[in-house]
């Protein structure tokens, strides 16, 4: 029978289990000194730093980490009282991959500190995916809300850029729109500058069957990874281009068709991925609307524009031009009734002298509309009186015109709104309505008005009339857009009610007096 082991060969065992279990251990374990000095490691810490013992014992211990760590290591280290403290670093491994630790510090016999780390990349690669998921969904957010916005095409571009670097890191981002065969720059920007860069290429054209890439996209709609660039690329510039290190572009497809391209550069060689590819394609997609729909917004407002045109000019034809023609045609009659009716030189020139007035009234409105800044900075009041005493001497109909309030001030959009409608409805009682009488009311109290223009004319069956008609869905529209009450009464041979506004509020004192002015 052995005899049993002495104290000493026990203690001695028991140490060199400790040193195995130390050296073996798949965590990272250090010694340090109290000041942060590393006084042992073991072989998993060696190997993630692919260091020797003797070049890490003697080190300081936050040193050994990221730059931007290291602050959070000393201070942790510092900080150490009776019980452990933890805190998180990033370490560049030997094969040159980013590695996440939780070290946890605990205090140790003879001022020493005893250090553990354990392996968190995993589950900070979860956490950075979904914040990444996170940031690449509210991009696509605010792109969509671009999209049923009624914005400038600038003003998309312009969300576009900035919203880009949510979906993959960059150093420039470029937007290209296609015109015919050659694409067209409308955008650069510079993330690490917040800046645009190159102005000199913004806005020029190049033909994309002479850009490999651009042609790629073009043809196959399909996204580009460049994992190292081998030559300037001419539409960024050459200086910024001979600086990056990878490309990768999308086309930008709406209804089928590519309308452009979404280039993005990286100064780090192959660092797309096609994870990235997969984003920038599906955030394109969702741009190519939000910049087609501001241009069919343009179009639109250059249609309107030109419709808007189109109406003065056949205003200035019926009105001004006739009433001017009239008043041309009683000033030549006027040396004729000299010498031939005297008696009627009096009646002659007091035509002459409303043709004109009329003539001028129409011009001032005319001029209003020309100039929209003169519909909010003038008062409603005078609005709607001159709109009334236009109309008075256009149709020859008698008005009465009930204005509540003097100095009335409302929101722009309300006093455009409601100038157009009344314009709107004024000008359908003069073509359409067959009237004698039209009463005109507008009430004002504290933010709330109410407009009512009533005629006793021929009227119209509603259930056959269409928004189109009469101009109502321009009418409604407008109303909705101020979050106002338009309601049209109308029925053959009982004249028709247009009222705007609070029409609860003040329909009950309305149509009190609704049925004594038909006639």
């Amino acid at each position: 029978m052995e005899p049993l082991p002495s104290l000493a060969d026990r203690i001695d065992y028991q140490e060199e289990l400790k040193s195995h279990f130390f050296d073996l251990c798949l965590d990272l374990l250090c010694i340090l000194d109290r000041q942060g000095i590393i006084q042992q490691a073991n072989r998993a810490f060696l190997t993630l730093l692919g260091s020797s013992s003797g070049e890490t014992e003697g080190s300081f211990f936050p040193d050994l980490a990221f730059s931007d760590d290291i602050s959070d290591i000393a201070s942790a280290i510092d900080s150490l009282a009776d019980n452990p403290i933890s805190a998180v670093c990033r370490y560049r491994s030997f094969d040159e991959t980013i590695k996440w630790y939780l070290w946890t510090f605990y205090p140790a016999a003879h001022d020493l500190v005893q250090a553990v780390g354990r392996d968190i990349t995993p589950y900070k690669e979860m956490e950075n995916r979904e914040t990444e998921r996170n940031i690449f969904a509210e991009a696509l957010l605010d792109t969509v809300l671009a999209i049923n916005s009624i914005l400038a095409l600038d003003q998309v571009l312009e969300r576009i850029l900035s919203n880009a670097g949510k979906v993959v890191a960059y150093e420039y981002v470029t937007i290209l729109l296609v015109e015919a065969d050659q694409a067209v720059v409308v955008g650069i920007h510079d993330m690490a500058q917040e800046r645009p860069v190159n102005m000199d290429v913004d806005g020029q054209r190049f033909p994309i069957i002479e850009s490999r890439y651009l042609h790629h996209m073009y043809e196959t709609q399909e996204s580009v990874i460049v994992p190292e660039i081998a030559y300037s690329l001419v539409w960024i510039g050459e200086k910024e281009s001979a600086a990056l290190g990878s490309f990768l572009g999308a086309p930008i497809v709406v209804e089928g068709e590519v309308i452009g391209f979404l280039c993005v550069f990286n100064k780090n060689k192959e660092f797309f991925t096609p994870l990235h590819a997969q984003q920038l394609i599906t955030f394109a997609n969702q741009a190519g609307l939000a910049i087609n729909n501001a241009r069919l917004y343009e179009q639109a407002q250059s249609a309107a524009i030109l419709r808007e045109r189109q109406r003065m000019a056949q205003e200035l034809h019926d009105s001004v031009n006739q009433d001017l023609f009239a008043a041309s045609t009683y000033a030549d009659l006027l040396p004729k009734a000299i010498e031939r009716r005297p008696q009627a030189v009096t009646e002659y020139a007091r035509d002459i002298s409303k043709l004109i007035r009329g003539a001028v009234d129409q011009m001032r409105m005319i001029l209003i509309e020309l100039h929209p800044d003169a519909l909010t900075t003038t008062g409603l009041e005078v609005l709607l009186q001159q709109l009334c005493d236009v109309f008075q001497r256009q149709s020859g109909l008698p008005l009465n015109l009930n204005i509540s309030n003097t100095k009335i001030i409302v929101e722009e959009k309300v006093q455009i709104a409601v100038y157009r409608i009344a314009q709107e409805a004024l000008h359908n009682v003069d073509k359409h309505a067959n009237a004698t009488q039209v009463d005109v009311t507008f009430q004002l109290s504290h933010r709330d008005f109410y407009l009512s223009i009533e005629d006793n004319g021929t009227g119209f069956d509603q259930d056959a009339i269409t928004d189109v008609q009469f101009g109502i869905s321009g009418m409604k529209e407008r109303a909705q857009a101020i979050h106002a009450d338009l309601l049209i009464t109308s029925s053959i041979g009982h004249g028709t009610k247009i009222e705007l506004g609070k029409i609860e509020d003040a329909q009950q004192k309305s149509n009190s007096d609704y049925s004594g002015r038909r006639s």
